[in-house]
């Protein structure tokens, strides 16, 4: 009998490795990352606020999982809900519903992963949703009813006098910026005639953001590269995600053969380039590597672009959807740019899956005029600060929409 139970425990041994967020125009998107396929089944709770996800016993290798500022939840919990039930759940700070809930299996070295799907509701529409549960998972050793009551969720709160404030105002997270200052090292990117180098201009560019960000005290910021060095396009990306960045910025200047054109562009990623000056430019960047004497032959699975995901494609409307309230921000601080100044094509720099993100051409190189501003550091504190209030209303316009 011993040897059976040991069996039945390793055969649905089940780990949680990751829990992240990300927030889009209609919804807020938990995504778990789960060692098994499994059933399970999610569900709100009110006073307080949570909603929780009930598992088969698992063992949680998850840490301390990141709370993004629009996740609206406050805290986290796991424990043991049952013999066979683990069940973890998530402090809320406002009232939530559960919109979809389901499972996608691994595919190459994307893991499994449980995706749920909530949204901020009034206290009436929550009322009116909150006995919906999502899932298959059943209560095996009897048919009770997964909520037990409305103020008990069975996991024990830490106590309260452990870093918690008397007032109940909730300190969040705040954002934080990916930088990410093109070419680097041995490679130099474009350069002026008078050889002003694109990797010197943007690194300049990308300080000086990040100054800015960080003295409006909203934001957290780290850039690729704080020095002249180079760093392969798949390994920004993997920073990027490592430090489950909510917003990734690539700031380039570009060269032309018309040494007349100027103005600034902003791209986001799509497996069709939207013409054929973008798709040399794309061509162009994702050859950075190569000039950098890399062997692109070993490039991991890692940073493959899958268009398929759904993950991925509402990461591609959260980067368009800042891509064009930056434009706005540019034209309104009289930046200048190119005519269709959203361009979008399959820049390698681009691929995160779950973390928006746009690359910005500052100007070009080609262009001696606009050289000449790069390489200027009023100007750069004038595009930063236009970057900076499209960053700005991004997050303002995500926010207000979570809570909506």
């Amino acid at each position: 009998m011993l040897c059976t139970t040991l069996l039945y425990a390793k055969a649905y041994a089940l780990d949680i490795n990751n829990i992240r967020f990300g927030t889009h125009p209609d919804k807020i998107r938990m995504v778990l990352e789960v060692s098994d396929i499994t059933d399970f089944r999610a569900f709100v709770l009110s006073s307080p606020y949570r909603l929780v996800i009930d598992l088969p016993t698992f063992t949680w290798h998850a840490g301390k999982v990141k709370r993004p500022m629009q996740s609206l939840i406050s805290d986290i919990r796991q424990g043991q809900l049952n013999p066979e039930t683990s069940r973890i759940v998530f402090d809320l700070q406002r009232p939530v519903i559960v919109k979809s809930a389901f499972l996608i299996p691994k595919k190459n070295d994307k893991p499994n992963r449980i995706v749920i799907d909530y949204e901020r509701v009034s206290p009436q529409a929550f009322e009116n949703k909150k006995k919906t549960i999502h899932g298959t998972l059943k209560t095996q050793s009897n048919n009770a009813s997964p909520i037990k009551t409305a103020k008990n969720d069975a996991i024990p709160r830490p106590p309260s006098n452990i870093n918690r404030p008397h007032n109940p105002s909730i300190k969040i997270e705040k954002p934080l910026i990916i930088i990410d200052p093109g070419h680097g090292g041995q490679d130099p990117g474009a350069h002026s005639n008078k050889k002003v180098y694109e990797k010197t201009v943007v690194l300049a560019l990308a300080k000086e953001l990040k100054k800015q960000l960080i003295s409006s005290g909203k934001y957290r910021v780290l850039l690729t590269r704080e020095t002249d060095t180079y760093i392969r396009l798949k390994d920004r990306v993997k920073f990027a995600r490592r430090h489950n960045a909510d917003l990734f910025i690539s700031l380039h200047a570009d060269s032309i053969h018309k040494s007349k054109v100027r103005g600034t562009s902003i791209y986001t990623i799509s497996k069709k380039a939207s013409d054929k000056q973008t798709a040399k430019l794309a061509e162009k960047e994702n050859q950075s590597d190569l000039i950098a004497g890399l062997d692109l032959s070993i490039e991991d699975e890692q940073v493959a672009f899958i268009l398929g995901d759904f993950l991925m494609n509402d990461t591609m409307n959260q980067s368009k959807f800042f891509a064009n309230t930056l434009v706005k921000t540019l034209r309104s601080s009289g930046i200048r740019t190119l005519q269709n100044p959203h361009r979008y094509a399959g820049f390698a720099v681009l691929k995160a899956p779950d973390i928006p993100s746009i690359l910005i051409e500052a100007g070009f190189m080609s262009n001696a005029a606009e050289a000449r501003l790069l390489n200027q550091p009023d100007h750069r504190k004038k595009l930063a600060r236009s970057i900076l209030r499209g960053i700005e209303k991004y997050f303002n316009y995500t926010i207000q929409n979570a809570k909506n």
